[in-house]
């Protein structure tokens, strides 16, 4: 196979198999039933041990310590034997931490506090990534691996750019930014944002000499790296130094966590893994790697079936490639998943073809910003920028509007176009290159949907003294101080087609924006209702609302805007409150006109769509009706006669999942289709 064949291979689908093993397992392992383990999950990549801190090799290179458990060389023969059944094999690296008789004979390989202590990790020695442990010894251990066997990748778990104090990571700092290192985050002291920036840029650095090193080695040979794209709390992703936008130009593929653990905060994030799929996917091909365990300290117990399961397939249902990592190999203590994961693993092999041809589709693209939920969101990333993104996200889900996550690395003209219409979930900070590619792109026809603040702050976090950036937002001033009011009073039900039976919103959070003079070129709603201060029955009533007004729908050169200048986005996701999806499902079908797909499925049920290669479209239909409360997907509970409109005229659907046939009938512009019967998910192919 040629280098460019070997390479190829990262960037469509695959299915991914890891055997996360303890060091006990060695014992009577035996090789050919790891890998047919692996094959009976569908799996045509395994990921497995290789070195670091533990060598599972025989390894000339004393500081990572050989597992005292193993009496023959793991890595060697698992390779033999997957390559044997056709399989890619990816070996784990992990360089984070040592041990103590490593630290007697190399005290500058090691992570260093304020105090000039060693900090631990689950009770060892964390490495410094600036020192001669990274820089040196992990490229004499990466040249072994590649020079004694055929690897087709190289992965590296706990791979973070950890804040370090020792005196070289102070040197470097210094001359790089000309500050010391912070004590403490503070986000109104330089030195502390320039450390931000910093170590995304060192982080992204040595990616790129490590991958340049391992295709010079070993040409064909790729390098993934264990990440994570978002997170429930941001702050994990800063403290890393992991830049997804940056890092992605130097791997094969984007390797990505969306361990969905149980102690996950509440509201629990049921989208993580297809999110992470949508977002990364403009930038490489993006594998997203499932825990088999319900939390990180309890690696034995199994994900609930039906959860697991539904990750999995939301995974493939985005185009990107499901991973499962078990604690050991498939003989577990608690083996209640095994069946799901093999169930839908092996479903995705039989139709490898149409995975590996999909395109997925989207009119509306979500963006995300790193510089807004870094700088804007600071230390409360979560409440002031991440629940505006997920509200914003949920709402596009259960409308089940064809929708993607835009980086804002990718606010490029190029990538802009595709879609019909751009949400703006208070991304308050902006680019002036991002900026005016969005105002290109409503001056020529696009429609953009506009939440809070957006627009308002500069690249440090402080509200711009010019105003909005947007040239199409520049009527707009921040409201100082901000605007309160209980309701959004609706003065043309007409824009919203949903709410014909209320005359008035809930209010959620504070009215952030105003218009800075009277204007007759765009049309008003949303009249606020001040705070009623006074809610005992008798006086809970209002004779007249405020000037100002929730919704402005601007024209731009040849497409317009909906502006929201407060927290509806924020809103659903705190509180769910329905109305506000509502109106954001009018604003899209007013931006996009006709949606290329709808559905009467409940907002239980999450749509996507995808072009085939051979014409047509695939279809994915993914059940969590079961879900109670928040808490993890434990039961499916069945659907009947969902009906689901395309547009366009179409001759046959195959249900590739279900064994029922699938009707179909022409309805004017669209074709209806129902579906009998919607078990944990259904994929459909449309010619």
């Amino acid at each position: 196979m040629s280098t460019e064949e070997r390479l190829a291979f990262w960037k469509r689908p695959f299915r991914l198999f890891q055997p996360n093993l303890r060091k006990i397992d060695a014992k009577n392992m035996k090789v050919e039933e790891l890998v047919d383990q692996a094959a009976s999950f569908g799996a045509n990549v395994m990921l497995i041990n290789g070195g670091g801190i533990v060598a599972w090799y025989p390894t000339d290179h004393p500081y990572q310590t050989v597992n005292e458990y193993m009496d023959f060389d793991y890595l060697g023969e698992v390779l033999q034997a997957a390559h044997a059944r056709g399989m890619k094999v990816l070996v784990r690296m992990d360089v984070s931490k040592s041990f103590p008789r490593v630290l007697e004979e190399h005290p500058d390989w090691f992570r260093r506090t304020r105090d000039g202590e060693v900090p631990t990790h689950w009770d060892m020695l964390q490495t410094c990534p600036s020192g001669p442990y990274w820089e040196e010894y992990n490229f004499k251990v990466v040249g072994e691996l590649l020079e004694r066997y055929e690897i087709d990748g190289i992965f590296y778990n706990a791979y973070n750019y950890n804040r370090c104090y020792c005196q070289r990571c102070k040197q470097k700092f210094l001359q790089a930014t000309g500050y010391e290192i912070p004590e403490n985050e503070n986000w109104d002291d330089p030195a502390w944002r320039a450390f931000v920036q910093y170590r995304y840029a060192q982080l992204s650095d040595y990616t790129r000499r490590l991958s340049a090193f391992i295709a010079e080695q070993s040409p064909g040979t790729v390098l993934t790296i264990d990440t994570r794209l978002t997170d429930d709390e941001h702050a994990g992703i800063r403290e890393a130094g992991w830049h997804e936008a940056e890092m992605a130009k130097h791997t094969a593929c984007i390797t990505a966590e969306a361990f969905n653990f149980l102690d996950r905060p509440f509201p629990r994030w049921i989208y993580w893994a297809g999110e992470e799929v949508k977002l990364g996917s403009h930038f490489s091909h993006t594998a997203i790697i499932l825990s088999h365990s319900k939390t990180i300290f309890h690696r034995r117990a199994a994900q609930p079936p039906a959860q697991i399961g539904y990750d999995l397939i939301q995974i493939a249902a985005n185009g990107g490639s499901p991973a499962i990592a078990f604690s050991g190999d498939s003989q577990q203590h608690d083996r209640k998943a095994l069946e799901s994961i093999r169930h839908v693993m092996t479903f995705l092999a039989d139709h490898a073809q149409e995975y590996e041809q999909m395109k997925p589709i989207a009119q509306v693209a979500v963006v995300y910003s790193k510089r807004t939920v870094d700088y804007y969101g600071r230390e409360r990333s979560s409440e002031r920028w991440q629940h505006h993104y997920r509200g914003m996200y949920e709402m596009m889900v259960e409308n089940h509007t064809p929708f993607t996550v835009l980086h804002e690395a990718r606010l490029t003209e190029e990538d802009l176009t595709r879609y019909a219409c751009i949400a703006l979930p208070n991304i308050a900070i902006l680019s002036d290159e991002a900026a005016a590619e969005l105002d290109r792109y409503v001056e020529g026809g696009g429609r953009l949907i506009v939440t809070g603040e957006t627009g308002f702050y500069d690249q440090d976090g402080y509200p711009r003294k010019e105003g909005n950036i947007l040239r199409c937002l520049s009527g707009f001033a921040l409201a100082s101080p901000p605007v309160k009011g209980t309701y959004w009073t609706i003065e043309q039900a007409d824009l919203f087609s949903e709410l014909q039976d209320t005359d008035l919103l809930m209010g959620y959070g504070d009215l952030v924006a105003v218009p800075t003079a009277a204007s007759t070129s765009h049309t008003e709603d949303l009249a606020i209702v001040p705070p009623l201060t006074n809610t005992t029955p008798e006086f809970s009533y209002w004779e007249t609302t405020g000037e100002h007004k929730g919704l402005h729908l601007l024209r731009h050169g040849q497409g317009g805007v909906a502006y929201l200048p407060w927290a509806i986005d924020k809103g659903y996701y705190e509180m769910g409150i329905d109305e506000y999806r509502s109106v954001i499902d009018s604003l899209i079908r007013d931006a996009i006109g006709e949606l290329l797909m709808d559905t009467d499925a409940p907002r239980s049920v999450e749509v996507t769509i995808a072009r085939r290669e051979a014409g047509g479209f695939l279809i994915h239909l993914l059940n969590a009706t079961g879900r109670v409360g928040g808490k993890p997907l434990t039961e499916t509970i069945p659907l009947h006669l969902i009906r689901l409109r395309i547009r366009g005229s179409w001759q046959e659907a195959i249900a590739l999942h279900g064994a029922e046939r699938i009707t179909l009938e022409q309805k004017g512009a669209y074709t209806e289709l129902v579906i009998p019967k919607l078990n944990l998910f259904e994929a459909i192919v449309l010619q």
